[in-house]
């Protein structure tokens, strides 16, 4: 009895060997597979690292080459202002009188016309340094303060004597009319708009 005890007590101590064994391989293996599927994972996130360093570059490159447009963009619409500038004023200044002088019609046409030109100049202007599509009601203050201002410092000259309207009439008190108008504008140019603000914050919190 005492052998065959012995002989059950050698195969369960060899069963239980083997049974570790076993475990220990299989331990062994799973070691592997997680050690492979971390290195395939850590392989993944290099590629990916790579991807978006190579997008990061990308992105900046892109962001250069646009800033680079923008700065030219911008050089090139203050040229055309200018140069829009310098039509306004040749318009003003040299063409509209020497069409009043030639069709020698009456010289109080000189400011409506100055007037008007200026207006849809300025407007025309404002809008191209803008980039909007539709007016907005700052291009067209900007417009109307400028053309008031232009016909302003037109007339302004005939309070001196400088000019002389047919049949001797004094300039005097258009020019106090307009200069109480101008400063009336040029109130309204700064106040609306911090009172456009306001109104748009109003709006905004409800």
């Amino acid at each position: 009895m005492a052998a065959e005890e012995e002989k059950k007590l050698e195969k369960s101590v060899d069963e239980l060997n083997q049974q570790r064994i076993d475990l220990e391989k299989e331990i062994n293996n799973l070691n592997l597979t997680k050690i492979e599927k971390l290195e395939s994972i850590n392989g993944e996130l290099e590629t990916k690292i790579e991807w978006l360093d190579k997008e990061r570059i990308r992105a900046t490159k892109e962001r250069d080459n646009l800033l680079r447009k923008v700065r030219h963009s911008k050089e090139k619409n203050w040229k055309n202002a200018l140069k829009m500038v310098a039509i306004l004023g040749v318009l003003d200044l040299v063409v509209i009188p020497l069409i009043i002088t030639l069709l020698k019609i009456p010289l109080q046409w000189i400011f409506v016309s100055m007037g008007l030109v200026t207006f849809f100049g300025v407007m025309l202007i404002v809008n191209y340094m803008s980039g909007t599509s539709p007016f907005n009601t700052g291009e067209i203050r900007k417009a109307i303060t400028v053309s008031f201002l232009t016909v302003y410092l037109a007339i302004v000259p005939m309070a001196y004597g400088m000019v002389i309207f047919p049949g001797g009439s004094s300039a005097l008190p258009i020019v106090n009319n307009l200069s109480w108008l101008m400063g009336a504008i040029i109130i309204l140019y700064f106040a609306t708009r911090p009172l456009e603000q306001y109104i748009k914050t109003i709006y905004e919190k409800k």
